[in-house]
């Protein structure tokens, strides 16, 4: 029987035109065909796969490049964060400082505050420099409060003598002088300045800073009209070129109390008060004793 060959008809129509055109495939054309059709076509699939997984990846990387730079930012943040804690913490300690010398305690320096405190500083790894810098300040607040409670427990069992402390400005306004060497406005020569100048209009009030009894009033050359406050404790205050006294000598003063008003009297070239803590004799800076700077007087 004489083997027949079986044949494929593609029947292709131009609706344009009006004609037809038929294409004949053997069996074998007809596979050859349908493998580069079935080929190309898995070819298309295979590209559109490959695309989108190269896509996905893209916004992957994408994703992950600005969640970084998120994470960079809030990294910078934290930072930023702990530079201002830290320097608050900085006015914190020099704040108990003072306290702690109306305690009668020694000031404490920044090693002894430093003590224990520290770690390694990794290159190029913020996060575990940030959690070692958290660590080091919850160390360090821990630190100050253990001492601000010190201070407390001292401070309360010592406050009568505490109150004999020069601790609050004794009068408001600007200080144009400050304690130490200086040119003499006057004269020009280069000498000590035994207290501080703090500028305020004529008549405005002066306050005691601590409590006291008055040793002095009156007039002395170059202070002009002044009072001297013994603290009973080695300490002595000045309120000198005032415009008015309103305390006598044997007098107590309780500290905030009104003993004067602030003029120019005595060597002055204009309205101040000028100010001295004098301790066993000799004159000491006074701002490293005003704690109160802000004070409601009574």
């Amino acid at each position: 029987m004489k083997n027949r060959e079986v044949k494929f008809f593609i029947k292709i129509y131009d609706i344009e035109n009006s004609k037809s055109f038929i294409i004949k495939f053997t069996k074998f054309s007809f596979g050859v065909v349908l493998g580069i059709i079935s080929s190309l076509i898995f070819s298309i699939i295979l590209a559109i796969i490959l695309s989108l997984k190269f896509a996905f990846i893209y916004i992957e990387n994408l994703t992950l490049k600005r969640q970084n730079q998120s994470l960079k930012r809030y990294i910078a943040q934290i930072e930023e964060e702990i530079k201002i804690t830290k320097s608050k913490l900085d006015s914190l300690f020099d704040i108990t400082n003072n306290f702690r010398i109306l305690a009668g305690l020694n000031p404490l320096s920044n090693d002894i505050r430093n003590f224990g405190i520290g770690g390694y500083i990794r290159k190029n790894d913020s996060l575990s420099n940030i959690n070692l810098e958290i660590k080091n300040l919850k160390k360090l607040l821990e630190f100050e409060l253990q001492d601000v409670k010190r201070i407390k427990d001292i401070i309360e069992n010592r406050n009568e003598e505490i109150r004999r402390i020069p601790s609050i400005i004794p009068t408001i306004g600007i200080v144009v002088s400050n304690f130490g060497y200086r040119n003499d406005p006057f004269t020009g020569e280069y000498k000590i300045h035994e207290g501080i100048d703090i500028a305020a209009p004529t008549g405005t009030p002066v306050y005691a800073s601590a409590d006291g009894i008055v040793i002095f009033t009156g007039y002395k050359e170059g202070y002009g009209l002044e009072i001297e406050i013994s603290h009973q404790n080695g300490i002595i205050t000045r309120y000198a070129h005032l415009s008015r006294i309103l305390v006598s000598p044997g007098q107590k003063i309780k500290r905030g109390e009104i003993i004067g008003k602030v003029g120019s009297t005595g060597r002055s070239t204009g309205s101040h008060l000028h100010y001295e803590v004098i301790i066993n004799g000799r004159p000491v800076n006074p701002l490293n004793y005003i704690i109160f700077s802000d004070v409601v007087y009574d």
